[in-house]
């Protein structure tokens, strides 16, 4: 099958089954396929084999950790693969090598010569494989015929049935487990945990900072069972919070725990140019599985500087992405966030940086979705929604829709306390709950903390439900942001989130149309790399 154009390309990716675009599928049946994935990469010489791999699987916080390790390891000048799902604006930006998406050359080159070796060997096979799935093979090979040092592929959805699952890992991770994909993944955190500790491998070490008993449990349980080292958050290395500070850009500690981890080290006075403090749960996960790299290979040498340079450099479009024009011009927060998790650390870091702002929140969401559970927090918090969808995918949940059910919800404040731990603040004695808004005082020690010692108070940021919250529709998302853009002050902040997909969309808008027609294209980053590159996981592919 030859292929001349990036056009075709698309339009052969386009032919296949592709569960971005479905909202109802199944699982059944997969075990096959990867068996399948494993003959054809065996047919293809194993290139999955050529290079070290990072297997990264969790509910949130898999793209971010992935980039903040490619980060660290490109300050070691290792040649370092990426593969990552969805994408925002082209597929390339799936295959990075360096933090640069595959060229269209280079995707036209390989996806012809693939696709003729593969139809040649079991068309069958060829014709049957998904639109993930031929993407994940593609990037086996990239890597191998690009010769990188350290490949990182981010599971698409779940992780034991995935088609990245078919990798050699060097070192897996598991970044958070929280509900998502219920119909497909189970309807308890002990069965998401479980389908994403499938990435587990015998001898394998894992890296964790899941917190919840029950997925703590399921995942340690299935590592024991194929004799993995386990390496948990709190237990085989700490991070800390060096002030109490509220500015939620913080300075941080890492640290491995004596005995609980293969190497003695700590750093201090960190940083990240990331967002959120849950960002920071997200590094640890990062400069841990570089030192287990680092055991590894002599390949890696790590020093404090790589990691300390990686760490401030990494960057990712769409992840509480603040876009700053001048002081004149409105504030805008774009956000991928698609769960409930992923919305509650948005709004504790927005509502801490701007705590004097006023916020109107565009809001539109994907069918299948806890879209009841998204709204209530949104309606706790904010009082101008904006309900819309997105176009560039049919699985858009209609804004009337939304708005039925906003109607519907209680009146009643809505708790958002939930059992993940994840940041301790040295000085203070407070400990920062990854995922929720809730500030816990706890006045015993870190370590006392992670051994799930929980006599504490609780304070909350306000949350007092407001008294007349203006919801509206405006179908169109582009009009949506035009109108809010129109209407707002300096005063004001507008946030962008509940998708990926609709996020990438105003994103795109914002900058060539609004801000290019103010000329006013100032990004709250100094290192802003191609738009194209980093994100995390909304809907993707097994």
């Amino acid at each position: 099958m030859m292929l001349q154009t990036f056009d075709e390309v698309i339009k052969l990716l386009e032919s296949r089954v592709n569960w971005e675009t479905r909202n109802n599928f199944s699982l059944y049946g997969m075990e096959e396929r990867l068996e399948d994935l494993r003959q054809l990469l065996k047919y293809l010489g194993r290139p999955e084999t050529r290079y070290r791999t990072v297997h990264v699987a969790g509910t949130k916080g898999k793209g971010s950790t992935c980039v903040l390790l490619e980060s660290i390891l490109l300050e070691n000048h290792c040649r370092v693969g990426r593969f990552s799902s969805p994408h925002l604006y082209s597929v390339r930006e799936r295959i990075a090598i360096n933090g640069i998406s595959c060229s269209e050359k280079d995707f036209i080159e390989l996806m012809s010569s693939l696709c003729e070796r593969m139809n040649a060997w079991n068309s069958k096979l060829f014709q049957e494989l998904t639109y993930f799935e031929l993407i994940t093979v593609f990037a086996f090979e990239y890597f191998a015929q690009q010769e990188v040092d350290v490949a990182i592929f981010e599971v698409g959805m779940g992780g034991r049935l995935d088609a990245t699952n078919v990798c050699r890992p060097d070192v897996t991770i598991i970044t958070s487990i929280s509900f998502d994909h219920i119909a497909q993944l189970g309807p308890t955190l002990a069965d998401i945990a479980a389908e994403k500790a499938g990435i587990i491998k015998p001898g394998i070490p894992l890296i964790s900072a899941v917190r919840n008993s029950e997925a703590q449990t399921t995942i340690r349980n299935i590592a024991k069972k194929h004799c993995a080292p386990q390496f948990f958050l709190g237990e085989a290395f700490s991070i800390h919070r060096n002030s109490h500070n509220e500015n939620i850009q913080k300075c941080f500690r890492f640290r491995t725990i004596p005995n609980k981890f293969p190497l003695d080290f700590e750093l201090k006075n960190l940083s990240l140019n990331l967002f959120g403090l849950h960002q920071i749960r997200n590094a640890s996960l990062a400069i841990a599985a570089a030192l287990l790299l680092h055991a590894k290979t002599s390949r890696i040498v790590l020093n404090q500087d790589d990691i300390r340079n990686g760490l401030r450099k990494a960057y990712l479009p769409i992840r509480v992405e603040i876009i700053r024009s001048s002081d004149t011009l409105p504030v805008v927060v774009v956000d991928g966030a698609h769960n409930r998790s992923s919305l509650r650390a948005l709004i504790k870091t927005v509502k801490t940086v701007f705590p004097d702002k006023r916020f109107t929140v565009i809001f539109g969401i994907s069918l299948g979705k806890d879209v009841e559970g998204m709204l209530m927090d949104l309606m706790q918090y904010f009082e101008r929604i904006i309900l819309t969808q997105y176009s560039l995918n049919p699985r858009h949940f209609p804004p009337q829709g939304l708005k039925t059910i906003a109607s519907s919800l209680p009146n009643a404040p809505v708790s958002m306390k939930e059992e993940f731990f994840g940041v301790t603040e040295e000085n203070s004695g407070i400990l920062l709950q990854e995922d929720s808004v809730i500030l816990t005082q706890n006045s015993q020690s870190s370590e006392s903390v992670n051994n799930n010692t929980n006599a504490s108070i609780t304070q909350t940021v306000s949350n007092s439900k407001p008294n007349d919250i203006q919801i509206e529709i405006i179908e169109n998302c582009c009009e949506a942001l035009q109108k809010t853009w129109a209407e707002s002050t300096p005063d004001d902040v507008i946030c962008i989130t509940g998708s990926m997909f609709l996020a990438a969309e105003l994103r795109q808008f914002l900058f060539e149309q609004i801000l290019a027609t103010n000329n006013e294209l100032a990004v709250n980053n100094e290192n802003n790399k191609d738009n194209e590159n980093n994100k995390d996981n909304e809907d993707v592919n097994v």
